[in-house]
């Protein structure tokens, strides 16, 4: 049964790389749902071809989510979580078009994870062409809003992934090839300053500036970050004021936060609680948005790719590496459900940039990774 998938899908690379095309060519912003859901219906088509039972959860703002289920009720089941949502708006595709170059293919969302859904699917497809598809229930589970924070699919991908036998995120592995054993939790901040308008040039005095105490607490908040515990913090927007002839009475900065403990997640929210304004007369309001806590790398986590290693030594005669990110990913939710890993998607880089690509000859190689860890795990 050994050492018979990676021939067979490096001989279907071709075709492998036909189907990314296919869905690179339908871009899926997450916040154009109609768009979204022409993904899902693509995927849908995929599914059906394999004879997986189908469930779409329908999202009024969101794109719908999408569940294919093989082998139903046969136990010990194996989860496989992706996003059909990229971040490239559409018409990126139009500007910066999908092409092959050194063995690389350059597209929007291709590694960001298109060719995840081409491995996924792929490593079904072989193991069905082989008859090494194994007597337990696989889950294939799509969602469409993961690139915003997965707000309306959490729920959905703890309930499919709990008491199974293991979750595998698709994401794509460290460009290197590793796979993802640890990733920062995420939370996000908006801090609001409050002061008191007046005329800038009549009655300066008696204006407190918003955006003056906005700085002030900007530069307390980046001070907070701590690359020893791997905690850091970045204000990526800044808002206030209007017409520069006014004192600004109102000014607003939205903050990034990772965090690679969990408990880390009470101290940030209290030390960010904890700023009290500058200027006399002026106030602060603070939104906290907790999303995703950290994916942390512990024994379990060692346990599991020990026993990945196994089987892909035994399979293709290769171990696999493993590391931390700083990046969120549903990992974060099934982690505490249900033995989880991540990074089985194509190797590549880019993500959500121009130049964003996958290395053409992983996808066999992955492809192989991922079914015989489904038909062995």
């Amino acid at each position: 049964m050994t050492n018979t998938l990676l021939p067979h899908l490096s001989a279907q690379t071709p075709a492998m790389l036909n189907m990314l095309a296919g869905l690179v060519a339908i871009e899926s912003p997450t916040h154009d749902k109609a768009a979204v859901d022409r993904m899902g219906a693509a995927i849908s088509q995929h599914l059906r071809n394999l004879g997986a039972a189908i469930t779409h959860y329908p999202q009024n703002s969101a794109g719908d989510h999408l569940l294919g289920v093989l082998n139903a009720g046969a136990g010990n089941a194996i989860t496989m979580v992706m996003h059909i949502d990229t971040v490239h708006p559409i018409g990126f595709l139009a500007q910066h078009p999908a092409h092959l170059e050194d063995g690389k293919y350059y597209g929007p969302g291709a590694c960001d994870m298109k060719a995840s859904h081409v491995i996924a699917l792929s490593a079904l497809k072989a193991l069905q062409d082989l008859g090494q598809m194994p007597q337990r229930e696989i889950r294939v589970l799509f969602t469409s809003d993961e690139e915003t924070g997965s707000h309306s699919s959490r729920d959905l991908i703890e309930e499919i992934a709990s008491g199974s036998s293991l979750c595998m995120v698709m994401e794509p592995p460290i460009p290197d090839g590793r796979l993802k054993s640890a990733r920062k939790g995420t939370a996000g901040f908006k801090l609001i300053a409050r002061g008191r308008a007046s005329h800038a040039g009549n009655q300066h005095e008696k204006g407190v500036n918003a955006i003056a105490e906005l700085a002030h607490q900007i530069l307390k908040i980046q001070a907070l970050t701590d690359y020893g515990r791997g905690l850091t913090l970045s204000v990526g927007s800044v808002r206030g004021g209007g017409a520069t002839n006014v004192v600004p009475d109102y000014a607003e900065c939205e903050v990034d936060c990772r965090i690679a403990k969990l408990s880390d997640a009470d101290y940030i929210v209290a030390a960010m609680r904890a700023l009290t304004p500058v200027l006399p007369g002026a106030s602060l309001e603070l939104e906290v948005d907790l999303n995703r806590p950290p994916f942390e790398y512990n024994a379990e986590r060692q346990g599991i790719i020990d026993r990945i290693n196994a089987i892909a030594q035994a399979e293709l005669g290769l171990t696999f590496g493993h590391g931390a990110v700083g990046g969120g990913s549903d990992a974060s939710f099934t982690a505490n459900l249900a033995p989880t890993m991540d990074g089985f998607g194509a190797i590549g880089d880019g993500m959500h940039a121009i130049h964003e690509h996958i290395v053409i000859s992983s996808l066999a190689e992955r492809a192989a990774l991922t079914a015989a860890v489904i038909r062995e795990f």
